[in-house]
Formats: structure tokens, C-alpha cells, sequence
């Protein structure tokens, strides 16, 4: 890749590094796959290590597009790529083989539960009640969060609408080295904010921490 695509500028959504993903193709044992798909341990094994169970190399594209999935929702591929890709962008990332494009997604994604932490770290969980700073940073959270899990549902959708197949989806995640333990940060950051305050959130997995009906909150990508 010679030009970087850029996100859409309407969207203040951190852009991808414009340097060409970096390859790199994981050991395939014998009788499983080891990638590094990891819950944060630097000196762990590989994917079937982090979760106990051995994968058969055939079934670990499958196996890693259902752990994207959001069960709440129905995003296509198209969707995620036109949720953060400008369309004066549309040639330079089309020149990205597939591959290559999940990588960009991988990375934005991480890119937006990073900062969605670092929302949440700015608020104290000690306060008699919560200031309308605390407020606004605890929303973008919950923004950024969606945003991350809208392009990793996108992901898991590229595979199962066959954009993407089983090589293509493992290398990208090894690739970018994938780790879980930002979403788990994130994840119990929100909840322990949520509680402190009373919060309105909905945990990971479709439980909302609220009086309203789901339709009412319902939620999309703003890259903005």
C-alpha cells in the first residue's frame, strides 16, 4: 500500500497508521492451531492455550469470526467499512487485499476501546455523584466502545458472507496480535462507573443496567 486511506473527517475517529500491516503467519501444530488471539499474558501460548481448548486448524476461522460476533446486532461489511472509511478514500482501500483490510479494522477498533479506557480512567469512582464532566466522558466511552464493537461485528459478517475465508481471517488477527485484555478493562471500567453512579449501560453480552426497553437504546456507529 502505497497511500494511506483516510477515516472519515466528519467522524474524529483515529485513523490507521498509514504503514503497509506487517505480516506474519502463526505456527499450525499438527493437531491445532496456535495463534495469538491472547488474554494478555505476553509469555502465554497461543489461542488454544488462552482458552483451554484445542482448536482444529479447520475450524479456527469459524471459531474466531463467532468471537466478534455481537449478538445484538446485524452489521454487514459493507457497513463497517463505510462507518469509518471517507468515500475519497474508497481506491487507496481498495487496493488492500482482504486481509489487509481487516488489519485497518482490527486496528481501528482497538484504536476506540483504547480510548474508551482512558475515558473511564478520568473517572473518580468516589464522589457523592457524578458531574457532568463525569458524564460526558463516561458517553463517549460507551461511544467508543460501540464504534469498536460495530467494526468487529463487521469482521466477524465479512467471514460469514464469504469476503474473507478461514486463512485470510486467522492471519489478519495474528497479524495485529489481537488481545482481549483492553475489551476486559473496558468492560469492568464501565461496570464499576456504572454502579458508582447509577449509571445507564448495557454490559457486554446484552444485559442493560436500566429501566428502559431495548428498543429505546437502540445504538449505531458515530465516527465523529
Amino acid at each position: 500500500m502505497t497511500d494511506a486511506y483516510d477515516l472519515d473527517t466528519t467522524g474524529g475517529a483515529h485513523g490507521a497508521d498509514d504503514r503497509p500491516p506487517e505480516g506474519g503467519h502463526g505456527d499450525h501444530g499438527e493437531h491445532g492451531h496456535s495463534g495469538r488471539v491472547t488474554d494478555g499474558d505476553e509469555t502465554g501460548g497461543g489461542l488454544e492455550e488462552s482458552l483451554g481448548v484445542t482448536i482444529p486448524d479447520e475450524h479456527v476461522g469459524a471459531f474466531v469470526a463467532q468471537a466478534f460476533e455481537d449478538v445484538e446486532r446485524d452489521t454487514t461489511w459493507g457497513e463497517a467499512v463505510d462507518a469509518v472509511v471517507a468515500e475519497e478514500a474508497l481506491d487507496a482501500w481498495a487496493e488492500l487485499s482482504p486481509r489487509e483490510q481487516v488489519v485497518e479494522l482490527l486496528k481501528m477498533a482497538d484504536s476506540f476501546d483504547e480510548r474508551a479506557v482512558e475515558e473511564l480512567n478520568a473517572i473518580p469512582v468516589d464522589r457523592g455523584s457524578p458531574t457532568d464532566e463525569m458524564r460526558e466522558r463516561f458517553e463517549e466511552a460507551k461511544r467508543l466502545r460501540r464504534n469498536a464493537d460495530v467494526l468487529r461485528d463487521g469482521i466477524a459478517a465479512a467471514y460469514d458472507e464469504g469476503y474473507v475465508g478461514d486463512d485470510e481471517l486467522v492471519d489478519a488477527v495474528e497479524s495485529f496480535g489481537f488481545d482481549t485484555a483492553t475489551i476486559a478493562e473496558r468492560e469492568d471500567s464501565l461496570d464499576a462507573v456504572a454502579n458508582a453512579y447509577d449509571l445507564d449501560f448495557r454490559a457486554y453480552g446484552g444485559t442493560l443496567m436500566s429501566d428502559r426497553e431495548p428498543d429505546e437504546d437502540a445504538e449505531e456507529f458515530e465516527a465523529w
